[in-house]
């Protein structure tokens, strides 16, 4: 419905223009000055790209694959002018690591993000078991309050700053739930270490009820280079219990 109405204005808007262009009625220069007004407040016209967000555009390019996002829904609330939605990473060997559903970013944070799958986690995959195949459980760019709550700060999320994963596929078909117990703690453990030095937040199972079914990584910066790495890392012990014996039939009077 919006969307025909400012379809309309602007039909309405090229027509007068080129009346005004061609000498048109006083009358006519007013109405097109009114519509040109009206559609201003409600076109959100994307800014140009400085030459940071271009230096960053070509970073990225150089390592992924991506595209600019010129518009949000949210600009008021959570102003980020420089969203990207990232898809893959293109490793040296030319192979592909998707990113599932792709990531919604700020580009410098889809950079760092690019270069911690591509020069930390496949590395370490490949050591351990297999290459890298595919991310999934992606959450990122989000307006809204921290943990979801109706108050308080924004998340890191509402900045484009921050990124939450929950599953590495690999190569071999082998699935690494970062948040399962029951996974292999060597490996779990290297991917955790990679996470807290590359990132100044890592939040996961052990943090807070919020994630304990996925694992959040910022890039926060605070005062005397705080770091926060809370993910704890456990097995599930799973007791073995011997289902008992059924006790042996008492004989009858004839021995039988």
């Amino acid at each position: 419905m919006r969307y025909n109405v400012v379809l309309g204005c602007l039909l309405v808007w090229s027509v007068l223009t080129i009346s005004a262009e061609a000498g048109g009625s006083e009358k006519d220069r007013e109405l097109y000055r009114e519509l040109h007004r009206g559609l201003q407040s409600r076109i959100s016209v994307p800014p140009e790209p400085t030459i940071e967000m271009r230096a960053c555009y070509e970073r990225l390019g150089k390592i992924g694959s991506f595209i600019a996002i010129s518009a949000q829904h949210d600009a008021v609330s959570c102003p980020v002018t420089d969203l990207v939605r990232f898809d893959h990473v293109t490793m040296p060997d030319k192979t592909k690591v998707i990113i599932s559903p792709p990531a919604t970013l700020r580009c410098a944070t889809a950079v760092e993000f690019a270069h911690f799958i591509r020069d930390d986690l496949a590395p370490a995959a490949a050591d351990l078991a297999a290459p890298l195949a595919s991310l999934s459980g992606i959450g990122s760019f989000e307006c809204r309050k921290r943990n979801g709550d109706a108050s308080g700060k924004l998340s890191e999320h509402a900045k484009g700053n921050a990124i939450d994963m929950s599953v590495l596929r690999l190569r071999n078909g082998m699935l690494i739930n970062l948040t399962d117990p029951r996974g292999s703690r060597p490996i779990l453990e290297k991917i955790r270490a990679l996470a807290c030095s590359r990132f100044t937040t890592v939040l996961g199972p052990g943090s807070d009820a919020s994630h304990n079914g996925h694992v959040h990584l910022d890039s926060l910066e605070r005062p005397r280079g705080y770091r926060i790495c809370q993910w704890d890392i456990t097995e599930r012990i799973i007791a073995s219990i011997q289902t008992p014996l059924p006790r042996p039939r008492p004989k009858s009077s004839n021995g039988k």
